[in-house]
C-alpha cells in the first residue's frame, strides 16, 4: 500500500513516497525474517532567488528494512557511506530511516547554497555551470544463502566535463543484521592470493598476459593492484566491483570481476 509523505522543507521542494519492495526469495527463514520497503523523494533545490537561478537536482531511492534487526541494519547502511557526500557517519543521533534521508536533504542544500551559491555570485555570466545533479537508487537482492545484497546506483554531476557513476555494494547477514567485510569471508592472509586472481581474471577479460599489459589498457596506473571491499557475495561467486575512475579512466567506465568459489576455495572461509 502507498502511503504519501510530506516534508515541510522549504525553500526545497520535497515528494516522498514510502512504498512495499518486493524481490526475490529463496524460502530462507532468516531472509524472510527482514524486509525491506523504500523511501522515495524528488528535490529540487534553487541557489537564489533569481529567475534563472541555477538550481541542484536531488533524486533518492533508499530501502530500508523493517522486522527482525531493522534498527541495527538501517543505522549501519545509513552511515556506511551509501549517500553522499557521507554526512549521517558523523552524527551520533539515533534517526529513522525516514529522518536520515530528510537530515541529508537539509545538509546537502544547506551546502549547495554555501559552497556553490559564494562562487556564482562572482561568475554570474556562467551560471548553469552551478546547476548539479545527485541520484541515488538503491536495490535489494539475495545473495548467498542468509545473505542480503544491498546495492546503491550512485549519479552525481557538480560541472565538468561529465558526471560520475559509482555503484556501492554492501552484503547483509540476515540472520545478524551485520555488513560483512573481506575478512568475514575469507581465511587470514587472503589478500595476496585474492589480488593473483583478480589481477588473473581481469588478464583474461582485457586478453593481456601480465600486469604491465593491464596498464596498457589504462587499468592499475600509478597504483598497485588491490581488492575492493566492494563486493557481491553471490551464490558460488563473488563479484569485485571497482567504480567509475577508481582503476582506470573514466572512458573505461566501471569494472567487475567475478570470481567463482572453486577458484577461491583455498583462501574462503569455511
Amino acid at each position: 500500500m502507498k502511503k504519501l509523505l510530506f516534508s515541510s522543507l522549504m525553500p526545497i521542494l520535497l515528494m516522498g513516497i514510502i512504498t512495499a519492495c518486493g524481490g526475490k526469495t529463496d524460502g530462507n527463514e532468516a531472509e524472510a525474517e527482514l524486509a525491506f520497503e523504500r523511501i522515495v523523494k524528488d528535490t529540487t533545490i534553487q541557489l537564489t532567488n533569481d529567475a534563472s537561478s541555477p538550481q541542484a537536482e536531488v533524486h533518492l531511492m533508499i530501502h530500508y528494512a523493517t522486522g527482525k534487526n531493522a534498527a541495527t541494519v538501517n543505522d549501519t547502511l545509513l552511515r556506511s557511506g551509501i549517500l553522499t557526500p557521507d554526512y549521517l557517519s558523523a552524527s551520533g543521533s539515533k534517526m529513522s530511516a525516514v529522518e536520515a534521508v530528510d537530515s541529508f536533504l537539509i545538509k546537502y542544500a544547506a551546502d549547495y547554497k554555501q559552497d556553490f551559491g559564494r562562487l556564482y555570485a562572482m561568475d554570474k555570466e556562467h551560471g548553469t555551470s552551478y546547476s548539479i545533479q545527485y541520484s541515488c537508487n538503491t536495490k535489494v537482492e539475495n545473495g548467498r544463502k542468509g545473505i542480503i545484497n544491498y546495492i546503491a546506483e550512485v549519479y552525481s554531476f557538480a560541472g565538468g566535463a561529465h558526471g560520475v557513476n559509482t555503484t556501492i555494494v554492501k552484503n547483509i547477514n540476515a540472520e545478524t543484521g551485520k555488513i560483512l567485510k573481506l575478512s568475514n569471508v575469507f581465511v587470514p592472509g587472503y589478500e595476496q592470493g585474492l589480488k593473483d586472481l583478480i589481477v588473473e581474471k581481469l588478464c583474461k577479460q582485457y586478453e593481456v598476459t601480465d600486469l604491465k599489459g593491464l596498464q596498457e589498457k589504462g587499468l592499475f596506473v600509478g597504483i598497485d593492484p588491490y581488492v575492493t571491499e566492494n563486493f557481491i557475495l553471490d551464490d558460488g561467486e563473488i563479484t569485485f566491483v571497482y567504480c567509475d575512475s577508481e582503476i582506470a579512466p573514466h572512458a573505461v567506465g566501471e569494472i567487475k570481476v567475478e570470481l567463482d568459489d572453486k577458484d577461491m576455495k583455498h583462501i574462503l572461509a569455511k
